[in-house]
């Protein structure tokens, strides 16, 4: 294959770093989770540390959902950010860094021995694995959508240096080389599981910019990405 675009790895840097702070911050948070805190309470405490960080951005909020306790639905007790931490909850959090105008997407669950969580782990590890070989192929990430349907997928291109092809547009074709930002989601009876990753287009061909599998969180159906 002839080579007509390879990223730099000094425009890739900025983007690794604060992903890097992102899912540091989540993981200090959800050690620090303690029952009777509310959701509201979690997004706070992100809130507080990725501003001490200066990695903030007001646009992009950090999303935490409590779930899998069962209780009775009173009025004005189950209010998005009311509900509140309780032993055997699992949790959900997401936020974003943004460092220098560079913004990175993380995602953090618990906890990780959730048995309900098993199935959809291996349904959502699936897709991901087969997605780069798909894409290599030629096929699109609509093609690849209709294999999995009940995988919920969203993807931009994110700003990075580097000559890119001329006359190449983002559509319903082959992705375009560059970076893109992935995030996915898998739910099922309640639970659910997701990811955020980094996935790279170059002469090489489509690979996922971690080296490992992403952490996976728990989602809801009524999550919004």
């Amino acid at each position: 294959m002839t080579a007509f675009w390879t990223p730099d790895q000094q425009a890739l840097a900025p983007y690794l770093e604060a992903k890097g702070l992102a899912e540091k911050c989540l993981q200090i948070i959800a050690a620090a989770l303690q029952p009777g805190m509310t959701e509201a309470d979690c997004q706070l405490l992100i809130r507080d540390w990725l501003r001490a960080h200066r990695v903030f951005d007001p646009a992009r909020p950090p999303r935490v959902r409590f779930s899998g306790r069962p209780s009775r639905r009173r009025f004005g007790l189950n209010r998005p950010g009311k509900h509140r931490f309780r032993p055997g909850m699992s949790y959900i959090l997401q936020c974003d860094a943004v460092l220098n105008g560079y913004a990175a997407k993380a995602s953090l669950c618990g906890p990780e021995d959730h048995s309900q969580l098993a199935a959809l782990v291996q349904q959502l590890d699936a897709w991901r694995q087969a997605l780069p070989a798909a894409l290599a192929r030629g096929e699109t990430p609509q093609q690849m959508a209709e294999q999995y349907p009940a995988i919920r997928q969203h993807y931009r291109l994110a700003p990075l240096t580097g000559n890119l092809p001329e006359g190449n547009r983002i559509g319903e074709g082959p992705l375009i080389p560059g970076l893109w930002q992935w995030q996915f989601s898998l739910s099922e009876a309640g639970h659910g599981v997701a990811g955020c990753e980094f996935l790279v287009v170059d002469d090489l061909g489509p690979r996922w910019l971690s080296d490992g599998a992403e952490a996976l969180v728990v989602d809801t159906p009524t999550l919004t990405q």
